[in-house]
């Protein structure tokens, strides 16, 4: 069996050729360099070396000097193999210092060993082993040499500038490519949230209906009292609660339905959970029954919005299972420990303390079939328009961010149950400050301005029930006109945020163009356009949500004067 040393710095390379050439029945041997093929041909010769040219060490063509110089080597057949070919001089130079072949990758396989043949069959045939007495000289060589390494050296330098920039183009593409994946989950999870709030759009109009019911029916009985000098007192706390339903209400539909990026933070899963349970309950069909059983008290680090999203997405899947016979939806959270043998055959969840939350049906379940594809996109067993597919994909992802997991059993007709486990969260949280206390003012003088007239006369009622003299506007531009004719005159301002001609926050900017220090407060409904951030970046001092209670108003203006 011939044996073959082959020569190269890759070891892709030398795998390549062990490969090729064992496989056509030769004897292999491998090296990494010029120094280390002289080593292991001198200890045990080879009947033939096939040898790279840019190595490290030593490269191809001072091997091959030493090779043919060498007089136990120099009549064993030299082969070049070489990725960097740019001159036929490189050719000339290597044949004219012995070599006995010059093959330019890449080179056909089959080729490669017929060629490797054909050597080795010249060799037996006795040929002249080639000489060139030129490449003896020093000064001969040195020039030949150097000019044929510098056509190497900047044809490889040449290809490297070429990888490199085909490399940035690939990691320009990839970025792309991410910021278009980031962009598409934001808008999956979007339509999915409202995909869900179209399904609870019945219960929050049955929600809102049952508080404008008792707002109305109270402010009635208040009046048929006042009229007959009995006292209202306890008529109007009832629509002060009543209010206060609606309020919270409004504020977990535009929690839920709002499009912004995913912060986490320590929240107490059972609060989540049971203001999910209130929107769901009133638009689950009265076939179905939700019961809860809430007993861990723990938190978790996540995204309140997504745990709502969690919870929309796992009921209402539940309560399409029973939409026919109806049933019983029960909603279990527990602490649970889960140990390293139970952990294990998840990827990157370690053992610990988790919250353990189930949603169990009695709905007609999943067949087994379906079971190990409801995570994937787009899979759904519904029929066309009711529902995308993307509602248990989102949940899972969800899930997973929190470095969760969910599990699903279910037997047909035997119904289903969603297991999932949040890592408890064990670090500090700040306090929910429960205070009520109405702080009252010293005779400062507001400038108060809104469009609307009903909450002109309320809100100028109640600033002047907190002690404060008020200037009010029911048209912004008036107001800044008046201001700029006497701006040391205004203590502090009260705008709203949404109004005809000169926006809230632009008449804000107006103001404090004259007076930088002055306290200004800013009113909102709701508005995409304004952040407590971006506020406080134009100089606002209190950023105040709509609908407001009159501790709130207190507090917020104390604040802004820095109290």
């Amino acid at each position: 069996m011939k044996k073959l040393l082959v020569v190269d710095d890759n070891k892709q390379n030398l795998y390549m050729a062990e490969v090729l050439l064992s496989s056509n029945g030769y004897q292999v041997e491998l090296a990494a360099n010029g120094i280390e093929a002289l080593k292991k041909a001198r200890a045990s010769s080879p009947d033939l070396i096939i040898a790279d040219i840019l190595m490290p060490g030593m490269d191809g063509f001072a091997l091959c000097r030493e090779w043919k110089q060498d007089e136990t080597l120099k009549a064993i057949p030299f082969i070049f193999y070489t990725a960097t070919y740019t001159d036929p001089e490189d050719e000339k130079f290597a044949l004219g210092l012995g070599a006995d072949r010059f093959i330019v990758k890449p080179v056909a396989p089959e080729n490669l060993v017929a060629a490797i043949r054909e050597v080795l069959e010249k060799f037996n045939a006795n040929h002249p082993v080639s000489d060139n007495k030129d490449a003896h000289k020093e000064d001969v060589y040195l020039k030949q040499y150097n000019q044929a390494l510098i056509h190497k050296l900047e044809d490889k330098l040449a290809q490297l500038e070429a990888s490199n920039q085909a490399l940035e183009k690939e990691i320009l593409e990839r970025k792309h490519a991410e910021q278009k994946i980031t962009q598409l989950e934001r808008q999956f999870a979007q339509s999915q949230k409202m995909e869900a709030i179209g399904t609870l759009a019945g219960g929050i109009a049955h929600d809102f209906n049952n508080i404008l019911l008792a707002i109305m029916g109270h402010a009635e009985i208040a009046l048929l009292k006042n009229c007959e000098g009995e006292t209202s007192e306890k008529h109007l706390k009832e629509v002060l609660n009543a209010c206060d339903r609606a309020k919270d209400l409004v504020n977990q539909i535009l929690t839920f339905s709002r499009q912004t990026n995913i912060v986490r933070k320590p929240i107490q899963t059972k609060v989540i959970i049971k203001e999910a349970l209130k929107l769901l309950r009133s638009s689950l069909p009265t076939t179905i029954t939700l019961r809860q059983d809430l007993k861990s008290d723990g938190r978790i680090l996540a995204n309140p919005t997504q745990i709502y999203q969690v919870m929309m997405n796992l009921c209402t899947n539940a309560s399409f299972a029973m939409k026919e016979r109806g049933g019983i939806i029960d909603v279990i959270l527990t602490d649970v420990d889960l140990d390293t043998s139970f952990v294990s055959a998840f990827q990157n969840v370690p053992p610990g303390a988790y919250q353990k939350l189930e949603i169990i049906d009695t709905g007609i379940g999943i067949a087994q079939s379906q079971l190990a594809h409801i995570f994937e996109p787009y899979f759904t067993s519904k029929q066309k328009g009711e529902g995308t597919g993307l509602g248990l994909s989102v949940v899972r992802g969800i899930v997973k961010d929190t470095g969760g997991i969910i599990t699903v059993h279910s037997e047909p007709r035997k119904g289903s149950t969603f297991t999932v486990f949040f890592p408890t969260f064990h670090g500090e949280f700040a306090a929910i400050e429960t205070q009520n206390k109405i702080l009252k003012g010293n005779g400062e003088h507001v400038l108060f301005v809104d469009d609307e007239p009903a909450l002109i006369e309320i809100g100028v009622e109640q600033l002047k029930r907190l002690g404060y003299q008020v200037t009010a506007f029911r048209d912004s531009q008036a107001a800044l006109k008046s201001f700029k004719e006497r701006p040391d005159a205004f203590d502090f301002v009260i705008t709203d945020m949404t109004m005809p001609q000169l926006t809230g926050m632009i008449f804000a900017k107006e103001l404090l163009e004259i007076r930088p220090e002055l306290p200004v407060i800013l009113c909102t409904g709701f508005s995409d356009e304004i952040t407590e951030e971006k506020a406080a970046k134009i100089g606002i001092s209190a950023l105040l949500k709509k609908p407001f209670l009159l501790y709130e108003l207190s507090k917020t203006i104390r604040q802004a004067f820095g109290n």
